[in-house]
């Protein structure tokens, strides 16, 4: 009998943080539910398969020659799985012990519910922001007008809620409602393609459901490129497809214009002093540098190479194509 449970992580060269990962969904505190897991390795350079064979011999691996975007990297680990339920799972993500089944058992109980997440947290416990409302013109003006501390990012605490999206770092996806949608758009290498996903499953009246009980550990960025302007080349790339397809048009231009405005008040107020008291909570989290590369890109269009052109000239510098 093939098991209900699949757990799906795409390997970038974090053999570490892989192994890790891997021990949790592998030992004590696992998921109860019989399940299988799956690997793909994105071409990872570090050793990764190798570790994977050596300590996980239990776990199929799919060692891919190059490399390919989170879409279309995910998309083969469906392909690959018959099960009921498929957790998309980051290389730098640990799931903690109880998660898995907590997930599980929500969409057991739960049949329009097509996504469950979990709470997100980083290393050391802080609370890591991965629910957020779609971004629609309205929301991204009123993201503006509040300089990000109200708007897209979605507050959820306590009981199970419903979320408009919630990141790609964990899901647990039902797949009789992908079978509906679609799976993951290729057209997004990377950022905003489990958006477009869960726009989707809305759209054809499945929900996405945070549920706080179930607690995953993330180390962000560790699967993306530390290269902030080819990163953000990226997301804007994949946020203007994400715009053209639910918003198109004034809709999407209007949306785009505010999140632009929103970057570059933070870049204004990062040349100012320390904000005092109560405000200091408006001052930026990202440099100006990064702030000011978001500005251009939203302006000007995804100016530059992104991470779909280190993919291409790893590929090539290793003639392989996909």
């Amino acid at each position: 009998m093939s098991a209900r449970l699949a757990v799906a992580i795409v390997a970038h060269s974090n053999r570490a943080l892989l192994l890790e990962a891997l021990a949790a969904v592998t030992g004590p505190g696992a998921a109860t539910e019989p399940c299988s897991i799956l690997v793909l390795d994105n071409a990872s350079e570090d050793g990764t398969c190798a570790a994977v064979r050596e300590s996980f011999s239990s776990v199929e691996l799919l060692e891919q020659s190059y490399r390919a975007g989170f879409g279309a990297n995910h998309n083969r680990l469906l392909e690959r799985s018959t099960a009921d339920y498929h957790l998309v799972l980051n290389d730098d993500a640990t799931v903690e012990p109880g998660a898995i089944d907590v997930l599980v058992a929500y969409l057991d109980a739960h049949p329009d519910v097509a996504v469950a997440a979990p709470t997100v947290v980083y290393p050391d416990r802080r609370h890591q922001a991965t629910c957020f409302r779609f971004p629609d013109p309205a929301r991204c003006f009123v993201s503006l007008a509040t300089l990000g501390q109200a708007g897209i990012e979605q507050h959820i605490t306590g009981a199970p809620a419903a979320v408009d999206w919630a990141s790609g770092c964990a899901l647990l996806l039902r797949r009789s409602a992908i079978e509906v949608t679609g799976p993951f758009d290729e057209g997004f290498y990377m950022f905003s393609e489990e958006t477009d996903l869960q726009q989707r499953l809305r759209q054809r009246g499945f929900a996405t459901h945070l549920v706080p009980a179930a607690i995953v550990r993330h180390h962000v960025r560790a699967s993306t490129s530390a290269d902030p302007s080819r990163r953000i080349v990226e997301f804007w790339r994949s946020r203007r497809r994400y715009w053209a397809k639910h918003h198109p048009g004034f809709s999407g231009t209007a949306a785009r214009t505010a999140l632009a405005g929103q970057y570059a008040a933070l870049s204004g107020l990062s040349r100012l002093p320390p904000l005092p008291g109560p405000l200091r909570r408006l001052s930026p989290s990202l440099p100006r540098s990064e702030l000011d590369l978001h500005v251009r890109n939203a302006l000007e269009g995804a100016t530059g190479p992104g991470l779909r052109e280190s993919a291409v000239e790893w590929n090539r510098e290793h003639g392989v194509t996909p």
